[in-house]
């Protein structure tokens, strides 16, 4: 299991109030890329991410997640050099626990995009984290 250090749980949790939103990257049904900057991206327990999706009607990620659930989140900040690459699986979660977690600690500005929360949260169980953090050099796997 991975567990997240506190600099990237920090790094993650902040990424959108510092001007570095975070990017999640999959595979469309159609086997094309899809790429869609997360403002709700955040850490939701030690190993894994967790998104708002406010759009669910015509959300190619969510039809991506659907029938090829792997997915990559990369957060950039250069000026600082930390840069990270997550992958795992995705899933929507419609639990009500979940989905009021992820929406309360998306930031204010992201929450005021959907105050009715039609949208849904998404979790990511990470498989991997890759990339140059405070520590320096991150190679982390569940394997």
């Amino acid at each position: 299991m991975i567990v997240l250090p506190e600099s990237i749980k920090r790094d993650v949790n902040n990424a959108f109030a510092e001007g570095h939103p975070v990017i999640v990257c999959g595979v469309t049904p159609d086997r094309e890329p899809t790429v869609s900057f997360r403002g709700t991206a955040q850490t939701l327990d030690d190993g894994k991410l967790a998104f708002w999706v406010r759009r669910t009607d015509d959300s190619s990620l969510l039809s991506s997640i659907a029938v090829h659930p792997v997915v990559v989140l990369i957060y950039t900040n250069m000026a600082d050099r930390r840069h990270y690459q997550f992958r795992g699986p995705a899933r929507r979660a419609d639990d009500e626990e979940t989905r009021t977690r992820v929406y309360e600690a998306s930031h204010q500005f992201e929450r005021m995009q959907d105050p009715e929360r039609k949208g849904v949260a998404v979790v990511v169980e990470l498989t991997s984290v890759r990339g140059r953090g405070e520590e320096g050099r991150i190679d982390l796997s569940s394997n």
